[in-house]
């Protein structure tokens, strides 16, 4: 048994799934507690980009219609324990060694990893402090990831895009049959996928499993001096705390989905609440640290993340620095090419972590400046003039550290 939760999170994080093909394990377990899952309303939400703000923002609009609601998200931000939120509120310490004691006989016993550990504890949680919803964000894929041991009200899936590969399949249709597999019996899809050949598979999986599906177009934006506000016919102006446009199709992607549940009578949701839900901030996702120069951390980690950001810089002030640093399964010299067209200088980094590609083979080939002590590269970046725009972007592990780092250094100076 663990003593504290800083000696739990380090035994979790240590855990490694070794069979990609069940989910067997896992629902063996779950079944020795309850199946607490199958006591929760859940909202499922998959995607290659766009889940985590997704489910925040529905999060987010539940929590402001009065409704308990839990989050669980992946990976964290700032702590392990922001993978589980209640209101937004991270499980406490005690909480998380308790649960984390309590679970702790089945992960030797089904050879638990350390994200089926987490989505288990999530369920006990969510189900013992009574939440009236919980909203889950696939890990990876859908198939097999452990949340999909669930029965939702709602499958959504953002967006399809090459990522994962290895294990998703090296093709967009393949990768799409991998998200799908999520979709179940009866229950409706949203999605704000546009792809031909990724939709004709969301309506083969949906017809096979009698799911209707619905496919979202982002309302309209415009830029109000520093966020962006959806133009709704229905409801007017809708703002967003974010400038990052590609928010705008996960935001709407959101709305639509609790427009269906209050059209289905399972929720009540007045304008004024959808407004106040719309305005969350989801950390790490153009996150605008401070001003002069405008610093945005932003985790684009992959090709459609980095076209996505691209977009948003081009309304950002000159001249425009990127530091970069990215995991060495994805594909970083295209990622890096595309940032070269939006920004005025590239600076290529890395991070400790055991994924993570080495600030000298992140550049071969590319012409950037390398400075491979990251808190050096950030600095170089926002010390060469108050004017324009210094981003932060690549892993989302990379800007977890970046953040915590400096927000600390911040604190600290006060």
């Amino acid at each position: 048994m663990f003593k504290s939760a800083q000696d739990l999170i380090a035994a979790i994080i240590t855990r490694k799934r070794f069979d990609h093909s069940s989910l067997d394990y896992f629902k063996a377990a779950l079944k020795e507690m309850g199946d607490p899952q199958n006591g929760l309303r859940m909202l499922h939400v998959a995607g290659t980009n766009g889940k985590g703000s997704t489910t925040n923002y529905l999060r987010s609009l539940l929590q402001s219609a009065g409704y308990k609601t839990g989050s669980f998200t992946s990976p964290h931000l700032v702590v392990h324990n922001d993978r589980i939120r209640i209101n937004d509120i991270n499980i406490s310490d005690q909480d998380l060694l308790y649960y984390g004691n309590l679970t702790y006989p089945l992960w030797q016993k089904y050879s638990l990893a350390m994200f089926e550990i987490d989505t288990l504890i999530s369920f006990l949680y969510f189900q013992d402090h009574q939440v009236d919803f919980a909203v889950y964000e696939v890990g990876l894929g859908g198939r097999l990831d452990a949340t999909n041991v669930i029965t939702p009200l709602i499958t959504v899936i953002t967006n399809i895009g090459y990522d994962h590969t290895e294990l998703l399949g090296e093709t967009l249709p393949l990768i799409a049959k991998e998200k799908a597999g999520i979709i179940k019996e009866h229950i409706p899809l949203f999605t704000s996928e546009r792809k031909p050949e990724c939709l004709k598979v969301f309506q083969e999986v949906c017809k096979d499993r009698h799911a209707s599906m619905q496919r979202i177009e982002a309302l309209p934006p415009k830029r109000v001096k520093d966020h962006l506000v959806l133009l709704d016919d229905k409801r007017g102006e809708l703002p967003l705390s974010t400038l990052a446009y590609y928010q705008c199709e996960n935001a709407t992607l959101a709305l639509r989905v609790i427009e269906y549940l209050a059209d289905q009578n399972i929720i009540a949701i007045t304008n004024k609440e959808i407004k106040e839900g719309l305005a969350a901030r989801w950390l790490g996702r153009f996150e605008i640290i401070r001003n002069n120069p405008l610093f945005i951390l932003d985790g684009a980690h992959n090709q459609e993340g980095i076209e996505a950001l691209a977009i948003s810089l081009q309304e950002c002030p000159r001249p425009r620095r990127v530091v970069f640093s990215a995991l060495r399964d994805k594909p970083y010299t295209s990622m890096l090419q595309r940032l070269k067209e939006v920004c005025d200088q590239v600076i290529v980094t890395q991070f400790e972590f055991y994924r993570a590609q080495s600030a000298k083979d992140l550049a071969a080939g590319v012409d950037v400046i390398i400075e491979p002590d990251y808190e050096k590269a950030i600095q170089k970046a926002l010390d060469q003039s108050p004017e324009g725009t210094v981003a932060v972007t690549g892993s989302l592990y990379f800007i977890s550290e970046v953040r915590w780092k400096f927000l600390e250094n911040e604190k600290n100076q006060v």
